[in-house]
């Protein structure tokens, strides 16, 4: 038995960055996806503050809820999943 599965989704984004002064901004992010071609649907959420360390380093603590719901095209495979929580991530320009 096979329990691996993938696909490929189509998905409509957008992303907005607001700077706030002295290193500091807020970023939202989201997209919609699936649209029956792999999944069913997709969708995530993301919100982060942001701060800039350095010319070359940002830190962006925020928040993420990541959601998506497949079967597979024999309807042996399927996922349907709902993450959600903190992150910590990092961004490193060189």
């Amino acid at each position: 038995m096979n329990r691996t599965g993938s696909w490929t989704d189509p998905l409509i984004g957008g992303r907005y960055h607001r700077d706030l002064g002295n290193g500091f901004g807020l970023t939202a992010y989201g997209d919609v996806g699936g649209f029956g071609v792999g999944a069913h649907t997709d969708w995530q959420v993301l919100g982060t503050a942001d701060y800039s360390l350095s010319p070359s380093w940002d830190l962006h603590p925020g928040y993420r809820s990541l959601n998506f719901n497949i079967t597979g095209s024999e309807g042996r495979f399927g996922f349907d999943v709902h993450m959600r929580g903190p992150i910590l991530a990092g961004t490193f320009r060189f």
